[in-house]
């Protein structure tokens, strides 16, 4: 009993400052947008713990499952509770794509459009994400898409399903990039934390699971 109590304790303070902590929170795998500035595919990345985590060196890829295929440009740091949101846009379009969108201070890392780094399948896809020594962090596996609408994840990797208005911090985007109004709904840059009273709830579920078994 008191082994498993010892046990449960140490994995809910591990939680914050394992490599675990970065969860892939948002894809958006197949734009609604017609063209321009923000149409390409992104992804969502958020440091859930309460430590900084270093990305140097670090890389992600779709289902070729292939580390070092991509990378996340200069970005070293993300910070505790922040998200940061990979584009797939014409280099130097960063300013007018968090524009299109409404939001302002998010870090963007664009990857160019049309250079070879991968882009999701509207059939379904895999997201892999590496450290440095090309270990996998984190992953995500989505069906096929809603045209326009983006995957959601919880920051324990939980999938929350598609992105709707209002929920979630989700918003519909304010330009479509082109010449009209957006289409697209996601949640850039917002994701969803489970406080850490949840994660103890979930551990604390997890032991009397456990300790009923062992009677």
């Amino acid at each position: 009993m008191r082994a498993l109590l010892i046990a449960a304790l140490s994995s809910l303070l591990c939680l914050p400052c394992s490599k675990a902590a970065i969860f892939i929170t948002e894809v958006m795998s197949n734009s609604a947008h017609p063209g321009g500035t923000s149409n390409g595919d992104w992804f969502e990345l958020t440091n859930t713990g309460t430590l900084a985590v270093n990305i140097s060196g670090w890389s992600w890829d779709d289902d070729s499952n292939t580390p070092g295929t991509a990378g996340f440009g200069g970005l070293s740091i993300i910070n505790p509770g922040e998200s940061i949101l990979v584009v797939r846009e014409t280099t130097g379009q960063e300013s007018s794509w968090a524009s299109d969108w409404g939001i302002s201070g998010v870090t963007l890392v664009n990857v160019g459009a049309g250079t070879g780094v991968p882009d999701f399948s509207v059939s379904g896809d895999t997201l892999y994400i590496y450290d440095n020594t090309n270990a996998e962090v984190t992953t995500v596996t989505f069906g096929a898409s809603t045209q326009g609408v983006s995957f959601e994840w919880d920051g324990f990797g939980n999938s929350l399903g598609l992105s709707v208005t209002g929920e979630n911090g989700a918003i519909q985007a304010t330009s479509n990039g082109a010449s009209g109004s957006g289409v697209d709904i996601g949640s850039p840059g917002v994701a969803q934390i489970p406080e850490p009273s949840r994660a103890l709830l979930c551990l604390l579920g997890s032991l009397t699971v456990t300790l009923r078994r062992r009677r």
